[in-house]
């Protein structure tokens, strides 16, 4: 059976690996210094490279000649690993086996039994994330009193959910996402090494498409190379592969932007009744809004490079973005993530996105009218505007619009809502809500709240993209306008859940009636 890309040329040194270096650099050093830990934890997004990583330091400690940290891949004991018959190499996937039992006989059992070959027996347990409560206990207990000459190298794509007593037993390292440049430097190789010629474009695309994900990348890269033994250019691609039609989903923003209703419906039906498929054109907007958002926060279009914008369309963005609050786009995002979950079930396939429509535009004509003659009623005193965006100043002659003024909050006004933010935050999210309670604010800088936290796993889950938006929500629902939020790691910002404490709320008898449901939705175990 013919290998996919990744396996095929799966990095065989920790140089390999890309994006890593900080991993890569790190490990390597600690081969060569032999200064290596006994416990590793892997965390980070989904095909990144930390299984890769963790097989390669599982060959790099067992080299019978390590060169400068990597594994020389030549050795009899490089071999062995290499053609995976290594028995001291013992590869477990925690998503399958949970239970205590298999970590007992799997795990501890043969973690008591010397090497039989190599100089290192190695435990790779992937997704550790998904073992039951029991089951980390188990494991807890052989890390405390590890036997000699055994490692074990712990990955997970979901750390908050690793109890703080295993992370705290192990190296820890962050396997990060890849940039879209990286991706294509390393698809360009790939695609040389196949000696199939493929367009820069169509390598920019996929790189795009897998978000960061080395193994998506090189997967789909695979599946390309299959259409053409000689050239895969991206008029090829596009019949399998459709790109986002990024001047559709600027022309409906321009439509949406000038409250043009008629226009914005003829947009969504004529792509209908192209084949576009809604859910992908819905996900393409939400991204560009996203984008739109963090470029108004941050005051550049940084957050829109990955869309290849030409000068002139970058030009009317920037320009656009300062008459624009941040809260205006969340309010469009918010509208087309409602639109995106009912479009499945929508018997009418562009019914939400027409009504997602009509509600960012007829009713800003509305309330415009509105404003309109109210201030032409009186014109020395304009009513204030309905959309935070701009604001407007009027006279009889002109109307000119100027930037609203910017709203700084104070570390007065954060702790005198926190507990109406925490407890709309329960109503959204109860995992979310937990971690904001045992977190202590520390200080406000303008609009960038800064929250200390104990342990690492706290900031991964504030920091974690797919929590934003909800948290976003919810500052906004709050605080009326939007919060950048800034984790640091302290142990002096161990909770102490008393009824005095200044920004945490004592549990409610309801709360605390039933632990184990806490502990549940807070870290995805399951009871044994």
């Amino acid at each position: 059976m013919p290998k996919s890309l990744y396996q095929k040329y799966r990095p065989q040194k920790f140089s390999d690996v890309i994006g890593q270096n900080h991993v890569a650099q790190t490990l390597s050093n600690e081969i060569k210094n032999k200064t290596f830990n006994h416990a590793y934890l892997f965390s980070g997004p989904r095909g990144i490279g930390k299984t890769t990583s963790a097989r390669l330091l599982a060959r790099a400690i067992n080299c019978e000649q390590p060169q400068q940290g990597e594994p020389c891949n030549a050795c009899r004991n490089c071999k062995i690993i290499i053609d995976n018959q290594a028995l001291d190499l013992i590869e477990i996937d925690a998503a399958s086996h949970t239970g205590v039992d298999h970590v007992r006989e799997n795990i501890i059992e043969n973690a008591r039994v010397t090497p039989s070959v190599l100089p290192w027996k190695v435990f790779i347990i992937d997704e550790v994330h998904m073992l039951s409560t029991s089951a980390f206990n188990a494991l807890l207990k052989t890390l405390e009193e590890q036997p000699k000459n055994t490692m074990f190298i712990m990955a997970t794509t979901e750390i908050a959910k690793v109890p703080p007593t295993i992370a705290s037993r192990c190296e820890r390292f962050t396997f990060h996402k890849v940039s879209t440049t990286e991706l294509v430097q390393r698809l360009q190789t790939l695609a040389d090494q196949e000696k199939i010629k493929v367009d820069k474009e169509v390598l920019i695309l996929v790189a795009q498409r897998s978000e960061g994900c080395v193994r998506d990348a090189e997967s789909l890269l695979g599946q390309l190379l299959t259409l053409d033994d000689k050239h895969i250019s991206l008029a090829l691609v596009d019949i399998i592969l459709p790109r986002i039609n990024l001047q559709e989903v600027i022309g409906l923003w321009q439509e949406i932007l000038h409250n043009q209703t008629q226009p914005a419906l003829l947009r969504i039906n004529r792509l209908n009744d192209e084949g576009v498929v809604l859910t992908d054109f819905t996900n393409n907007i939400i991204e560009f809004l996203r984008g739109l958002l963090l470029s108004s926060i941050q005051g550049a279009l940084v957050s829109l490079d990955s869309f290849n914008l030409d000068k002139t369309a970058s030009k009317e963005l920037a320009t656009e973005l300062k008459d624009i609050s941040p809260l205006v786009i969340s309010h469009m995002i918010d509208v087309f993530l409602s639109a995106l979950g009912e479009l499945k079930n929508s018997v009418i396939p562009q019914l939400p996105l027409e009504l997602a429509i009509v509600k960012l535009t007829v009713a800003q004509e509305k309330n415009g009218a509105e404003e309109k003659r109210a201030t032409l009623k009186n014109p020395q005193s304009p009513k204030a505007p309905t959309t935070p965006a701009v604001q407007k100043i009027h006279s009889k002659k002109a109307e000119t619009r100027v930037p609203a003024p910017a709203v700084s909050l104070t570390l007065v006004q954060i702790k005198n809502k926190w507990s109406e933010f925490l407890e709309k935050m329960k109503q959204e999210n109860h995992a979310l809500h937990l971690t904001f309670q045992v977190s202590r604010i520390v200080e406000v800088k303008e609009n960038t709240l800064i929250l200390g936290c104990q342990y690492q796993f706290y900031q991964d889950r504030l920091s974690d993209a797919r929590n934003q938006t909800s948290i976003s929500k919810v500052f906004l629902e709050v605080f009326s306008c939007p919060i950048i939020l800034k984790i640091i790691i302290d142990k002096k910002y161990a909770p102490q859940i008393t009824a005095a404490q200044e920004n945490i709320i004592e549990p409610s008898p309801e709360e605390t009636a039933n632990v184990w449901d806490l502990a549940q939705t807070a870290f995805g175990a399951s009871q044994k």
